[in-house]
Formats: C-alpha cells, sequence, structure tokens
C-alpha cells in the first residue's frame, strides 16, 4: 500500500503478491496523496484505468488516469493519441521528437478562451431572382419563389422549385423507408403560405395522397393551386409537383397531385391560447422521458433523419399527453420567410410518431406511420426558432388510423400552431421505395412518337416540284452525275433525296454485316463531304434515306444501315438544317419517283418530309404510312420488354469478360462486376493486357477482393484471337456475361474525317463487338453488353466516326435480342471521371456538351446506370446526365426535346435580303 524499495522485489516478494492483497486502491491513495495527479497505464489494453477513476472519486481528488496501447489499435497513432490525452491534463510532452528536424517544428499559441462556433456565411434560400420581370409577384417565401393571380379571379398560384436535395440540402435529410421524401409538414407550412396569400384564416383540412419523393438530380417544379372563394369564404387548394425539365405531356411528364384539401376563412377574434404550454416549464407533475438513443431507434424503425431533422431536445409524459421542447437544428437553416420551418414542425411529431418503435415491429411488417389528413391548422405566430409542443393522443380514431391533437409555443408560451386533428396511416415500406422515382433518373430509351402535325397555314418550304433525286450508281447515290446537270440556269432544288440501297449480305452473319456497315459509313461520309464542300448547294437540304435502319417497331432492323445513322446524326449537328434523316419500311415497295402519280405511299413520304422541314426535325421513320420521329424518354424499372425491376443474374462460379478491362472506366466497372454482382471469375482483355498502366494493381485490388483475375493481351479486332480467347476460358467457370468497353477516339468535324480515320475508330468498337457476338452466339450467356456512346444517338459534333461505330453497335444488341440472345448497348453520356477516352477533352468540347444538356456524372452514379440498365431489359439505355433545363431550344439536339416543356420549334423567317 507504499512505496517499495526495488531491493526487495523478490521471489519472496512476488509469492506473497500473488496470495495476498495486493491493495492496488490503497497503493493509488498514497500516490494521490503525494501530489501525483497522472497515472499512466503502461499494458497492451487499459484494465486498470476504470479503478483508478473509482479512487479518484472515492478521496475527490482530481487526478486521470491515462491509457497507452488498446486491444486492436496499436501504432504511432495510439501512442501520439495516448500522449495527448496526458498533455492535456498537465504531463510536460517533448512534441518535436514527433516531427522532422527540417523545417524545425513551432508552438502557435491558441485562445485562452473556449471556441466559439459563428455563422459568418449568409443562410441560402430557395429562391433567387426577381420573378416580376416575368409578370409574377414575388412570394416572400424560402420555397415558393412567385405567386400570380389569374385575371378573372378564380385561381391563385404559387410557384417554386425543389431542386436534387431540397436546394440547401436540409429537405434531403427526411428519410422514411430508404426513401427521401417531403415531410407532410412541409405541405402543411405550403397550404398556410397560400391561406395568407388569399386572406383566409388557415387550413381546415388537408388530405395527403401521395408522398412527394424528392429526385436524385434535377428538380421538381411545385405548385399550390388555390381555387376561387365560395360564398362562406372557403377555398379548395390542391398541392402539385412536375418533374424539373419534362415534358408536361405524357404518363412519366404529367403533373402529380400530392395533397388538397380547404383553407378555412379568416375568423376574428384575439386568437387561441396555448393550454398547458404556458408558465412553469415543464409543468408540475410531468415525468421525464429518456431520449438516449432516441434518434437511433428511430433510424432502424424506418425514420431516418439527418441532423436538420432531430430537433427533439427535451420529452415529458403528463397523463396521457406528451410534452416536448423542439429547437430548429442550424443545420436547416433560419426561420425567415416561413410560416413554421418545416423541419422544426416535423421535430414536433417525433414523440407520437416514433415513441412506440423502438422495436421495429412496424418496420419488419413492412410499414411505416406517415401524416395523412390535417384539421384545423392554425398559425398564430411566425419565426419560431424554439418551441414547447404538446400532443393528446385521440383514442376513438378509426381502426387502422392513429389521431392526436397537436399545440405548439414559443419559449414563453405564447401560441405558435394548433392542429386540432392529425391522422397518421400506415404506409406500406415497399411502395414507397417503388414511388422513389418516376422513372430512373439518368437512365433513357429512345422512343419514337407521331411526328407533330404543324400548324403553318402558308405554303410549305418549298415546292415539292423542284424536289430532286440522286440516281444511284453502284451501291450509292451518284451526287457528281447530279452536280453536272446544272450549268447555272436552273435553281437548285431545296430538297435533294439520296437512298442508300440495304446491302447484299446475309442479315444474319453479323460479322458481313459489320463489314457492309463500313462500306456503307465510308460512302455516306465521302457524299457528306462532296455535299458540303458544293457552294451551290449552300441553301439545300440532303434527305439521306435507308430501310429498316432504326427500331421503330418489330419489324426489325438493318444493323449495317444503322451505322450510317450515327456518323449522319453527328454531321447534322456540325451542319444545322443540311441533312435530313429518312428511314423507310424494310418491304416496303417504293421508288422514290417524285412524279406526283407516284402512288399514296410516295404521297405519304413526301407528305412527312415536307411536316419535317418546317418543324425543323432532322430525322424521321415512315412504317405503314405513318412518320414518327425519335425522342428520348425516361427509363422506368418495369419499361423493359420483360418488365424485369433486379439486375441480370450472374452466376459467382462463372467468368465474365471485360474488353478495355485494363482501362480507366474499365477497371471501374471490374471492381463494380466483383463489390456488386459478386463476379467470383474476370477475364481482362487489352491490346497491352498485363503491360497495361496500373493493371497488376488492378489485379491485385480484385484479388483482395476474393475474384480470381486473368488479364490478357488480345486484339480484339482479330476474329481468330478472340475466337481462341473465348474457347480458352475454364470450362470449370464457364463464360457468362460480356461487357465490351473497348473504344477508340479520333475525332475530327466530318469535313476532315477520312476513310481511314473511319476504319481505326470502327475497327476497335465496331469489328469487336461483331467479333465477340460471332465467338458467343452458342454460349449461354446472362449478360452480352457494349458501351456505346450517347454520340450515336444525339450526335456529337467532331466525332462522327465514333458515332458511326456506337450506332452499329445499338443496333446489333436489338438484333441480338430479336434472336433470343442476350444484348445491351449502354450510349454513356460524360464520366466525370478521367479516362482513355475523355482525358483530352478540352474545356471547349465540356463547355459545347453543356451547351447541349449533357453534364458529367459521377462514377457511383454511373455505375448505379448500369446497374440499372441491366434490369431494364431495353437493347439501348441512354445512360446520361441530362439537364435541358436553360438550353437554347435551337442548340438542344431534337431527340431530347420530349424532356422539356414548350411548343413546337419552327424556322425563322427569313428577313428582308436587301439589294
Amino acid at each position: 500500500g507504499g512505496r517499495a524499495d526495488a531491493s526487495l522485489l523478490d521471489a519472496d516478494y512476488w509469492v506473497r503478491n500473488l496470495r495476498e492483497r495486493v491493495r492496488f486502491a490503497d497503493a493509488v491513495e498514497a500516490l494521490l496523496a503525494a501530489g501525483h495527479r497522472v497515472f499512466i497505464e503502461a499494458s497492451t489494453h487499459p484494465v486498470l484505468t476504470i479503478g483508478m477513476q473509482e479512487t479518484f472519486e472515492h478521496v475527490d481528488a482530481d487526478a486521470v488516469a491515462v491509457p497507452t496501447l488498446r486491444r486492436d489499435h496499436g501504432g504511432q497513432a495510439q501512442l501520439l493519441h495516448s500522449l495527448g490525452q496526458a498533455f492535456i491534463a498537465g504531463v510536460e510532452v517533448d512534441w518535436k521528437a514527433a516531427f522532422p528536424a527540417d523545417p524545425t517544428p513551432r508552438t502557435v499559441d491558441l485562445p485562452t478562451y473556449a471556441f466559439q462556433h459563428q455563422r459568418y456565411w449568409m443562410n441560402a434560400s430557395g429562391a433567387a431572382g426577381d420573378p416580376s420581370g416575368l409578370g409574377l409577384v414575388a412570394a416572400d417565401h424560402p420555397m415558393l419563389g412567385a405567386a400570380v393571380e389569374l385575371a378573372d379571379g378564380s385561381t391563385h398560384l404559387l410557384t417554386g422549385r425543389i431542386a436534387a436535395g431540397g436546394g440547401d440540402g436540409w429537405l434531403s435529410e427526411h428519410i422514411v423507408a430508404d426513401a427521401t421524401l417531403a415531410p407532410g409538414a412541409t405541405l402543411v407550412e405550403w397550404a398556410l403560405r397560400a391561406a395568407d396569400e388569399v386572406g383566409c384564416g388557415g387550413v381546415e383540412e388537408l388530405a395527403l395522397q401521395v408522398p412527394l419523393v424528392l429526385p436524385e438530380s434535377g428538380g421538381l417544379r411545385i405548385q399550390v393551386v388555390v381555387g376561387a372563394a365560395g360564398e362562406d369564404g372557403r377555398r379548395d387548394v390542391r398541392i402539385y409537383s412536375h418533374p424539373d425539365g419534362e415534358a408536361d405531356s405524357g404518363a412519366d411528364g404529367g403533373w402529380v397531385c400530392h395533397a388538397e384539401g380547404v383553407l378555412s376563412p379568416a375568423t376574428e377574434g384575439a386568437g387561441q391560447s396555448a393550454e398547458g404550454l404556458g408558465g412553469t416549464w415543464p409543468p408540475a407533475g410531468a415525468q421525464p422521458v429518456d431520449l438516449e438513443g432516441f434518434y437511433e431507434r428511430s433510424a432502424a424503425a424506418g425514420y431516418a433523419y439527418g441532423p436538420s431533422f432531430q430537433g427533439l431536445r427535451a420529452m415529458w409524459r403528463d397523463g396521457a399527453d406528451l410534452l416536448a421542447e423542439v429547437a430548429l437544428p442550424e443545420a436547416a437553416g433560419d426561420a425567415d420567410g416561413f410560416g413554421i420551418h418545416p423541419a422544426l414542425l416535423d421535430a414536433a411529431l417525433h414523440p407520437a410518431l416514433l415513441l412506440d418503435t423502438e422495436s421495429g415491429q412496424e418496420r419488419e411488417g413492412g410499414q411505416v406511420w406517415l401524416p395523412f389528413a390535417w384539421n384545423g391548422v392554425s398559425l398564430w405566430a411566425a419565426g419560431a426558432s424554439t418551441v414547447r409542443v404538446r400532443l393528446s393522443p385521440d383514442r376513438e380514431g378509426a381502426e387502422g388510423e392513429r389521431g392526436l391533437r397537436l399545440v405548439v409555443a414559443d419559449a414563453v408560451g405564447d401560441p405558435v400552431l394548433t392542429v386540432d386533428s392529425l391522422v397518421t396511416r400506415p404506409a406500406a415500406v415497399e411502395r414507397l421505395r417503388a414511388g422513389a422515382t418516376r422513372g430512373v433518373d439518368g437512365l433513357f430509351v429512345l422512343d419514337w412518337t407521331p411526328l407533330p402535325q404543324p400548324t403553318r397555314t402558308d405554303e410549305p418550304v418549298a415546292d415539292r416540284d423542284s424536289w430532286a433525286v440522286l440516281a444511284a450508281e453502284g451501291a450509292g447515290p451518284d451526287l457528281e452525275a447530279f452536280l453536272a446537270g446544272f450549268d447555272g440556269t436552273k435553281p437548285v432544288p431545296a430538297v435533294v433525296f439520296a437512298e442508300f440501297p440495304r446491302p447484299d449480305v446475309d442479315a444474319d452473319v453479323v460479322g458481313d454485316m459489320a463489314t457492309a456497315g463500313l462500306e456503307m459509313a465510308q460512302r455516306a461520309l465521302e457524299l457528306v463531304r462532296q455535299w458540303l464542300a458544293e457552294p451551290r448547294l449552300a441553301d439545300a437540304r440532303l434527305v439521306v434515306v435507308t430501310r429498316g435502319a432504326v427500331a421503330v417497331d418489330e419489324s426489325g432492323t438493318d444493323v449495317a444501315a444503322a451505322a450510317l445513322w450515327g456518323l449522319l446524326r453527328s454531321a447534322q449537328a456540325e451542319n444545322p438544317g443540311r441533312f435530313l434523316l429518312l428511314d423507310l419500311d424494310l418491304d416496303l415497295d417504293l421508288d422514290l419517283d417524285l412524279n406526283p402519280a407516284a402512288g399514296a405511299s410516295a404521297d405519304n413520304v413526301r407528305d412527312a418530309v415536307t411536316r419535317a422541314v418546317d418543324l425543323d426535325e432532322p430525322q424521321l421513320a415512315v412504317r405503314n404510312g405513318r412518320a414518327w420521329v425519335p425522342r428520348l424518354t425516361r427509363a422506368s424499372a418495369h419499361s423493359g420488354p420483360e418488365g424485369r425491376n433486379a439486375p441480370v443474374s450472374l452466376d459467382p462460379d462463372g467468368t465474365v469478360l471485360v474488353t478495355g478491362g485494363t482501362g480507366t472506366l474499365g477497371g471501374l466497372v471490374a471492381e463494380h462486376l466483383v463489390r456488386t454482382w459478386q463476379v467470383g471469375h474476370l477475364v481482362l482483355v487489352s491490346r497491352r493486357g498485363p503491360d497495361a498502366p496500373a493493371a497488376r494493381e488492378l489485379a491485385a485490388r480484385l484479388e483482395e477482393l476474393g475474384a480470381r483475375v486473368r488479364i490478357a493481351a488480345v486484339d480484339v479486332t482479330d476474329a481468330s484471337a478472340v475466337a481462341e480467347l473465348v474457347a480458352g476460358i475454364d470450362t470449370d467457370h464457364p463464360l457468362t456475361g460480356v461487357i465490351h468497353a473497348t473504344g477508340l477516339l479520333d475525332d475530327a468535324v466530318v469535313t476532315s474525317q477520312t476513310p481511314e480515320r473511319l476504319v481505326r475508330v470502327w475497327a476497335a468498337k465496331a469489328t469487336g463487338a461483331a467479333h465477340l457476338h460471332t465467338a458467343t452466339a452458342d454460349l449461354p450467356l446472362s449478360l452480352f453488353a457494349m458501351f456505346s456512346s450517347a454520340a450515336g444517338v444525339l450526335g456529337s459534333p467532331g466525332q462522327a466516326n465514333y458515332a458511326a461505330a456506337n450506332a452499329f453497335c445499338d443496333a446489333l444488341a436489338a438484333h441480338r435480342q430479336a434472336h433470343g440472345l442476350p444484348g445491351l448497348s449502354v450510349a454513356w453520356g460524360l464520366w466525370a471521371q478521367s479516362s482513355e477516352l475523355t482525358g483530352r477533352l478540352a474545356d471547349a468540347d465540356l463547355a459545347r456538351m453543356s451547351r447541349s444538356g449533357i453534364t458529367a456524372m459521377s462514377s457511383e452514379k454511373a455505375l448505379g446506370l448500369l446497374d440499372a440498365a441491366c434490369a431494364q431489359g431495353s437493347p439501348l439505355c441512354v445512360a446520361a446526365a441530362v439537364d435541358p433545363a436553360g438550353v437554347a431550344r435551337e442548340e438542344l439536339p431534337a431527340v431530347l426535346r420530349g424532356l422539356v416543356s414548350g411548343g413546337i420549334a419552327r424556322r425563322m423567317a427569313a428577313g428582308d435580303t436587301g439589294t
């Protein structure tokens, strides 16, 4: 129990130490009496510190016990941590030893007072700009930026926009059943703001119909619509949302009504008291409720509220009622502009909604409780940041419902808000998740919609009698012979047709189709260059005609001709108004004779071309006498041909082949396959194979994740090498999936493109895809995915060769599905992750893409879209961050017009040319 002479620590001492009391507490007390206040336990894990702390408390000594190492925590970091604990306990520590001698370490004075946290940034609001320039009135609300009254007085409208994450971010922290929802409190606050706008007293009733799910990107337009006043002063109110940037028509693009109700007439009187919330707080007899772990238990029950919604500070029981003190978290911003901040009102409801969820029974049963009907909502004061709350349960509610009365008062007990009745109902977890998106955000399919009817009443763009058709010379149109017939005395036709006949190859032999596709693209490139180089054709439009090049219906696709469409789409992007793509039925017996007596089919084609030119539609397909134009639409999890809503199932014992597998994107995909798809065997292929940069590091990383990896140097443009590669895959782990991610860029505007450039780019993408198809056509694959590019769908300036090769892959995927084989082409937009293909993009390239509505997406987002594309089931999916909002309509690719609101685009009328 006291100091021991080291000379006495013999065997006898240690035997007595084992047999008798150690008297550790006595020794600690003796050291405390001697003035020692820091005790360091040198051991592999602290076991004595608790006992020492009890001794410190017993003798009322201000001392501290510091451990050194901890189980599973050693090394320099733990040592420095322990030294830090000793340092703040008053022990002198020579910190210089922990720093390099050069430069000489120095100490920095710290404030002698506790750190004080103070915000210096202005609180952002959801509103921006002055709506008066748009004929609207500023609503002075953080989320509802503008208001307007219709001229006949029948309707008042408040509008706003919720960005992804709720604008300031706080709204995205309201997560219920893994879905990010705007809380019902938000909709009630909007209805209260609408009541103020029209002079009503409050919200008599508001029934919530559809949860308002926040988008992952983009945003939602919000409208609060208030009807005309009735004889009793009441007004109907409805709250709607609409995906930001989507057209107003269509099943996926329509307005969704989230709530409807009635606004109560204005009342006279002094207002209402906050019963039971004034005076002493909390009231005498109220029993405190322990909130330790409250939000952790709530998250386990399905209510994963972030910091912006964790406003519950204290809670008590007062008989059957629940009392609470709630503060607006700093993360939610301030209350300026709100009647009552939605995060504060939502937190006021947490005791009733969450107190009985400790067992998680509702979540296990697939249900969570959500507000359904609000009745008698009155706002008595605005701008509250700390409130007192009384929740009184209603025991007489309908079966399957819970009811309560809510009273909210400020810090001195004056009323802020009252709710006569709030009814909550259980909501199915799976239904909430299913409604989390109206479509897969960032994933699109190519749809064909009827060509709009023009509304022009004047003459068409050109007299059809002056239209012309290029005569065919061999396998393509002959422009030179056509131009030879113009000696300067005749005007050049405004519209010229050039038909590319179908190649004479077996449509089931994809290798031959790839060769034919390249030849057709080369002929088209030559024609385009000649057309653009001829000054006399500057005001003429070339209509390039194909048959079956695009998949409008189930009639089949000419895979070779699809490449021509890719090339021409890029030519159109570079030269607006100079080219029109026209695709006819494969089996349509029609000679492009422009003679008026040519027949009804020819009349349909001519009428369709006239309308397309008039509406500035660059691409057109005619099927069974009807004209169609391409539009991207958001893909849904159930829009594929088989309605699949889960990723393709790959056997973990099978092998997945990834071409371009050692590149940046190939490596990301390979790691994703292992982590997410549980693929156990990978063959990664590239030209350099193991000698590619970081290839060995990639293999080591994948093997650490549990996969067996083989990296091979294979030229996918060599049919025999591809066949040998596939044949050499271990039969114990047969090939179950192929991802063709190889690609090559050789950019140039179409007038500078050459056949050699086209061949180089074509070989890596299109020829490689054809060889992989041929080598695996007889294997029972679960996945055959090709990495294509949005350039082949949208048309990208400077990438005519790349677009042609990718359009071939898009058509090959449809060809495979038509023959009962797995087939998917993912036309990628821009990845934020720099790769071999995108690393050379200049700022001007990125700016150009942005002007077309395409922005960069993270690798995580892109890989998630790959999963969604595989689950979706369509042969072609466009995976891109498309944000057409704000893009000038004349710069927006026509294929994106279905994603934006607005009328039909028209040609600009010619002005006075002068003399």
